[in-house]
């Protein structure tokens, strides 16, 4: 009882910390999966993206498959759809959105260690990242690594990880995101997590070289397996 209630007061803490700040974006995801045939399923996974004064920043819709080729190894296809608005904070309303079409190929393994859990992501996308102008064509290889710690005697899943963009255009880094959170699997169906990331740039922001600003992201995840 006492794990519940800590999950469902966590989303809270996050959100006031959020709103006392007005610093920390907001990304709200849902995952929604079915196994239609063996080691094969289906996914659905949209996604809000809020600034830090909770304005639409980006919102995603993203569908695709994922196959189980066997223990160590499963692969995955998705297409994403975003709309990311461009917000003016001195006239309060927003000046245009950008409509985006992106594909996304997915390369997964991992392996159990006692109570560590860990997994590996290679993702190849094609298209302009959400925050980057549509005249930019990159293309993308993303490397994740992740470990999930299974505590003894409780559902909770803390959970850490580090994602490196790498522009294959130009043949740099482009961003690093590292996550640590906590995950409830409340039965094999439902899950619930709440986290915290940083978003980091390597390039500058504008001619003169200035680093653009890291960026602080407040997450609440849904995940429902069909």
């Amino acid at each position: 009882m006492k794990n519940k209630i800590l999950v469902l007061l966590l989303p809270l803490l996050f959100v006031l910390s959020a709103s006392a700040q007005e610093g920390p974006a907001t990304w709200i995801e849902l995952g929604f999966s079915k196994k239609v045939i063996k080691n094969l399923k289906v996914e659905f996974n949209p996604e809000l993206r809020l600034r830090g004064d909770f304005q639409l920043d980006t919102y995603i819709l993203e569908a695709g498959v994922a196959y189980k080729v066997h223990k160590y190894l499963s692969v995955g296809a998705y297409y994403r759809y975003e709309d990311a608005y461009d917000y003016k904070k001195s006239t309060g309303a927003y000046k245009n959105h950008v409509a985006l079409n992106r594909i996304a190929l997915d390369a997964k393994s991992g392996f159990e260690l006692k109570r560590f859990d860990f997994s590996f992501r290679l993702r190849y996308t094609n298209g302009a990242d959400f925050d980057q102008s549509t005249d930019d064509k990159t293309s993308f290889f993303r490397y994740r690594a992740k470990v999930d710690y299974n505590i003894n005697g409780s559902k909770l899943v803390p959970f850490a990880s580090v994602e490196v963009f790498h522009d294959l255009i130009v043949n740099q880094l482009d961003k690093t995101r590292y996550t640590a959170g906590l995950a409830y699997p409340f039965n094999k169906h439902h899950e619930v997590s709440v986290y915290y990331r940083l978003q980091d740039y390597y390039e500058p922001a504008n001619y003169m070289g200035d680093k653009k600003p890291s960026l602080d992201i407040i997450g609440l995840c849904y995940n429902f397996d069909f």
